[in-house]
């Protein structure tokens, strides 16, 4: 399974709960009306958030984040059928000017592995960690470093691991560019993505830890631009799901 992960900001004039209520109630009614090569259709309203690190004297990040889409698809060429088809191209896509800030927006193509997951129910308390990769950087060498950087710092911080009930993480595919232009000129890439699932809100304590000393590492290792990194705390809403 592959997914179109993107995250956009409301447009001007407009709050945060109008903007949720409007992307969710109204613009998830055009999407389920025809689904196409659509499998699955998760938002994830963002409740809270934080962009940068502690060290930054200002914002390395332009825009905020109202919401996290993800897509998912079976193949590339399902994906391509959806964005080419007319009732994207002329319903689906045209809707975004009526909640979504166009002149920037973040967009990719990636693939996604689940590598732990104690779950036995839907869990509701979830973050979402978007990582920006160094440009010096190869891409296969990012993914390798991100992974260890992962399994190291979980096992050195036991009371994040026993909290953690699902751990998600999303690949860049960078095949997917000619697909996400579709979202406008202005398209930001991150490549890398991680969903994190735990039991109570209370365990975001642990991952706060977990995510501090993530982003320093990488940070150290010339892996990721953190400053330009973020997470995200978000309520999931499944607008449809045909996969099961």
């Amino acid at each position: 399974m592959i997914k179109i992960l993107a995250a956009v900001r409301r447009k001007p004039g407009m709050t945060h709960v109008e903007f949720l209520n409007y992307v969710e109630h109204t613009h998830g009614k055009i999407a389920q009306a025809k689904p196409l090569g659509v499998k699955r259709y998760v938002q994830n309203h963002v409740i809270d958030a934080a962009f940068g690190v502690d060290a930054d004297s200002a914002y390395a990040q332009s825009f905020h984040k109202d919401s996290i889409t993800e897509l998912f698809f079976e193949d590339v060429p399902g994906l391509i059928r959806t964005f080419s088809d007319p009732y994207t191209q002329q319903t689906v896509g045209p809707d975004a000017k009526n909640f979504a800030d166009l002149s920037e927006q973040l967009a990719q193509l990636m693939d996604e592995v689940e590598t732990a997951s104690t779950a036995t129910a839907p869990l509701p308390w979830k973050v979402m960690i978007l990582l920006k990769k160094n440009p010096a950087m190869a891409l296969d060498r990012f993914f390798d470093a991100w992974d260890a950087a992962h399994e190291s710092i979980t096992r050195e911080q036991p009371d994040f691991q026993n909290a953690l009930r699902r751990y998600v993480r999303s690949r860049y595919l960078p095949e997917g560019d000619k697909v996400t232009a579709y979202f406008g000129p202005n398209i930001n890439v991150y490549e890398g993505a991680s969903s994190l699932w735990f039991e109570n809100e209370a365990d975001f304590s642990t991952f706060r830890q977990y995510q501090r000393a993530l982003f320093q590492k990488l940070a150290e290792d010339g892996v990721a631009l953190t400053s330009a990194s973020f997470f995200a705390y978000v309520k999931e809403v499944v607008i449809f799901d045909h996969c099961s």
